[in-house]
C-alpha cells in the first residue's frame, strides 16, 4: 500500500511495480461504488508485464481519507489531481461502474496525459434503481448492501467470490455507498459521449444486471473507433469474475492501440 497527499488528504493506492518510470505507460484503475483497490487485485498482479499498474482508492474508500463525494465531477477532480501529483504523463484510465463514469468525465476534460480509456460495466447514463437508494437511507441499510452485492455478480458466479463480496459490502458505511450511488444516478453524458476521441475499450459481462450489455453497445456506437467485448458467464465485476479473460483482452487492446 502506498499513499500520497492530494489537496490536503492522504490518498491510498496500490502500485506494481513499486519503482516505476512515471513517463512510461500507466494503467490506472478506478473502482466502483463502495469499492477499493482490492477490486483490481488480479490486475495489480497480472498486468505488470504490460504497464505500471495503479489502483486508486477514492476519498473515503479503503484507506484513503474521507469523506467521500456524491457527484462524479468531484471524484473526477480527485483522480485527475492524483495523476498530476504522481507526475504520470501517459495514462490509460480504466474504471468500473462509478469508476467508468469518472473515466468518461475525465476523458471529456481533455487531459493531455490521458492516452486511452477502458469502460467496465459502464453507461453514458447510470440510473440507480430507487430501491437501492431508499434502502440505504433506512436505519439499517444492510439489506440494501447485500442486495447490491448480489446484483454485482452473475447468477452463475458462486463462492468464494460471492461470499467475500457479500461480507465486504455489509461492512462498508451505508452513507458512503449512498453518496456513490447518488453520483451514479445523477451522471448523464448521453449528449456528449461522441466527443471522446481517444482509444476506448468497452467491456461488459453478458449477465450484467446493473449496466446491461445494451449500455455498452450504445457507448460503442457513439464513441468512434471503440472496441467492445462482451464476456460470457460474467456480471458487473468482470475484473474479479473473469480476471484471466479480462487481462488477456486488455493486453491485446494495449498492444494494438498504444504500443
Amino acid at each position: 500500500m502506498s499513499f500520497i497527499e492530494v489537496s490536503g488528504r492522504r490518498i491510498a493506492y496500490g502500485v506494481n511495480p513499486a519503482a516505476y518510470d512515471p513517463s512510461s505507460l500507466s494503467l490506472l484503475f478506478v473502482h466502483g461504488s463502495g469499492g477499493d483497490r482490492e477490486d483490481w487485485r488480479d490486475q495489480l498482479i497480472g498486468l505488470t508485464s504490460t504497464a505500471t499498474v495503479i489502483a486508486i482508492e477514492l476519498p473515503g474508500h479503503g484507506e484513503s481519507d474521507g469523506p467521500g463525494e456524491s457527484n462524479v465531477a468531484a471524484y473526477a477532480g480527485w483522480v485527475s489531481d492524483f495523476v498530476e501529483e504522481l507526475k504520470l504523463s501517459k495514462v490509460m484510465l480504466v474504471g468500473c461502474s462509478l469508476g467508468s463514469a469518472i473515466t468518461q468525465w475525465i476523458a471529456l476534460m481533455g487531459k493531455p496525459w490521458l492516452k486511452a480509456i477502458g469502460l467496465v460495466g459502464a453507461g453514458a447514463r447510470l440510473r440507480v434503481h430507487p430501491s437501492f437508494l431508499e434502502g440505504l437511507q433506512k436505519a439499517d441499510g444492510s439489506a440494501a448492501l447485500a442486495l447490491l452485492a448480489d446484483f454485482c455478480l452473475s447468477p452463475r458466479t458462486g463462492d468464494p467470490l460471492r461470499s467475500s463480496l457479500d461480507q465486504k459490502m455489509r461492512i462498508v458505511p451505508t452513507d458512503l455507498v449512498y453518496g456513490d450511488l447518488k453520483a451514479c444516478d445523477e451522471f448523464d453524458v448521453m449528449d456528449r459521449i461522441k466527443e471522446i476521441q481517444i482509444p476506448t475499450w468497452i467491456i461488459v459481462g453478458e449477465d450484467d444486471r446493473l449496466t446491461p450489455p445494451k449500455y455498452a453497445q450504445f457507448l460503442h456506437k457513439e464513441i468512434k473507433g471503440s472496441v467492445l467485448n462482451i464476456v460470457e458467464k460474467a456480471g458487473h465485476l468482470i475484473s474479479l469474475e473473469a480476471p484471466f479473460v479480462f487481462n488477456t483482452i486488455l493486453k491485446s487492446f494495449i498492444q494494438q492501440r498504444l504500443q
